[in-house]
């Protein structure tokens, strides 16, 4: 009898259970073609109980026939047919399996049907070859709570298989969580390195109190990673009293164990650690000031008083100082801001900026009086970061207040002010640029040049056209050049009217305009212009000829 896959699926549904059950052993047996034999065992899967006088032939085909993919479909017949029978078969028949898949499977199957009474079958398959076996057979001792698997497990630890290290130490762990901490106790002192330093991690996932003196001897050990786990691992456990042997761990001559202990620390709270965490804010290495800030901040978000923090700002070390700086504005103390604004009369830019950034964390885009009055400290370096963190918050209230310092002495405080006010989306800034214009102060007039070439649209750009009668050389040259981009202007005439100025720099600024807007009006007066003094005017003119009309000469 000859069937392809199809044709035997579409055969056992015209049967009863008895007579399909015949056929496929009958195909098991008799037929050659494994595509037909694992199709047939699939079809069998889908009955609960095709007779125990089966089970002897079943067991043949298993023990004869090792396709992998025939076996697994094997292996859910015996388990869900035979059950206590089948996996008692199939664990005689483990080492028989030559394929990893198929033992997985096994392993897997024997632990839903008879966890507990196969806890040697499990220990067994420790030492199976395949990682994916090894891992379901450690699964299941976890599972299993079985004390005696304890040692063996940890045994693996030897090997160092990265596959399986965490399906191992859970297992470790929750067998060790049922009170089996004697087994693992017996492993402090053992010479085999690579065990040694996983017991601090299983004592610490574990969390007894038990092990508080343990893991504390542990941190004199001489192996860096067994110190670093211990610190890691009494982190949950450890009481206050006792955080003064973690503490040492700060000048550990090990980087990651120093940088462990300050996690730890942090995540501790204990005040003890305040102090010397504040030391480390000195450092030249910024990963360990970074984790020490990271962990002060933990600290002081459980205190009243950030007084240890100013001290520190206030200090000659910088480093220390920039951190200091940084935790007030991570902190975000708004009794700070006083403190924080003198700073920007330091004299290092980092500290400044930190101070700015501290700032802008504490206000959190929230307004406050004592920024808004520091726009007329004497000071011009505490105007200009006011300024800017006004500008950063972008409260449309403020404007008048930041436009006022347009006209400030000092060119870095008009600056900022600048880059302050054109954050402002209002129309209320391109009016006040508009009648600072008209200002007999030629600061406030450049200023407020820069701001309407910033907004950039067409009536901001229009109004510069006054501009191009200042009497000030640098208003008339950006006023040029920003109404140069304008591609319709009403007329040239203003700008053919400054290549007769004085100064280069206006020359120069209106030919580039003229380039810009394009108008083939611009060429006879180009032309005429062309004998200037000044060699560079007379490239630009050339430059812009041929940007306008290639065949420009042809108007001479």
């Amino acid at each position: 009898m000859s069937f392809n896959s199809d044709q035997l699926a579409e055969k056992i549904k015209t049967m009863n259970k008895d007579e399909a059950v015949e056929l496929i052993l009958s195909i098991f047996s008799t037929s050659k073609n494994m595509e037909i034999k694992i199709k047939a065992a699939d079809l069998l899967t889908h009955y609960d109980d095709i007779g125990n006088d089966n089970f002897q032939n079943i067991k043949t085909v298993f023990s004869n026939d090792h396709h992998p993919q025939l076996r697994l479909k094997l292996i859910d017949i015996l388990t869900a047919c035979y059950q206590k029978e089948g996996i008692t078969f199939l664990k005689e028949q483990y080492k028989n399996c030559k394929d990893g898949s198929v033992r997985k499977s096994l392993i897997k199957k024997v632990g839903e049907g008879d966890l507990n009474d196969s806890i040697p079958f499990f220990i067994d398959a420790l030492t199976d070859s395949d990682f994916e076996a090894k891992n379901e057979a450690i699964t299941l001792l976890g599972k299993s709570n079985a004390s005696e698997a304890l040692k063996p497990l940890i045994d693996l630890l030897h090997f160092r298989n990265i596959e399986i290290y965490n399906s191992l130490i859970e297992a470790i762990v929750k067998i060790g969580k049922k009170g089996n901490l004697q087994v693992i106790n017996e492993n402090v002192n053992t010479e085999d390195l690579y065990i040694k330093r996983e017991i601090p991690v299983i004592l610490g996932k574990i969390k007894s109190k038990e092990s508080e003196n343990t893991l504390i001897k542990f941190l004199n050990d001489e192996d860096p990673i067994i110190r670093k786990n211990s610190v890691k691992a009494l982190e949950t456990i450890i009481e206050l009293k006792n955080v003064k042997y973690i503490l040492e761990h700060l000048t550990d001559q090990d980087i990651e164990v120093r940088k462990e202990t300050i996690r730890v620390l942090g995540n501790i709270g204990s005040k003890r650690s305040i102090t010397p965490l504040l030391e480390l804010l000195k450092e030249n290495d910024a990963k360990i000031r970074n984790l020490a800030k990271n962990s002060l901040y933990k600290i002081f978000t459980k205190t009243q008083s950030f007084e240890p923090i100013y001290e520190i700002a206030k200090g000659r070390n910088i480093n220390a100082r920039r951190e200091a700086i940084k935790l007030l504005g991570i902190l975000k103390d708004v009794n700070a801001i006083d403190f924080l604004i003198s700073i920007f009369n330091s004299k290092v830019a980092s500290v400044r900026g930190a101070s700015y950034r501290s700032l802008l964390k504490i206000l959190d885009d929230k307004i406050d009086n004592k920024i808004v009055n520091a726009l007329s400290d004497k000071s011009w370096q505490i105007r200009m970061f006011c300024v800017k963190i006004l500008g950063e918050i972008g409260d449309s209230n403020t404007i008048d207040q930041i436009f006022n310092l347009i006209e400030d002495e000092n060119g870095s405080v008009r600056k900022a002010a600048v880059d302050a006010i054109i954050k402002f989306e209002s129309t209320k800034v391109m009016d006040f640029a508009i009648e600072a214009l008209k200002s007999p102060n030629w600061k406030t007039r450049r200023a407020a040049v820069k701001i309407l070439l910033r907004i950039r649209n067409k009536d901001s750009l229009n109004s510069l056209i006054s501009c191009l009668n200042d009497d000030d050389v640098y208003i008339k040259s950006w006023a040029a050049m920003a109404l140069g981009k304008l591609k319709n202007v009403d007329s040239i005439e203003p700008f053919i009217q400054l290549l007769k100025e004085n100064d280069d720099k206006i020359r120069i600024s209106a030919v580039k305009a003229l380039g810009e807007i394009g108008s083939k009006d611009a060429i006879k007066p180009l032309i005429e212009t062309l004998g200037d003094d000044n060699w560079d005017v007379r490239k630009e003119i050339e430059k812009t000829l041929n940007q306008i009309d290639p065949d420009w000469m042809s108007y001479l």
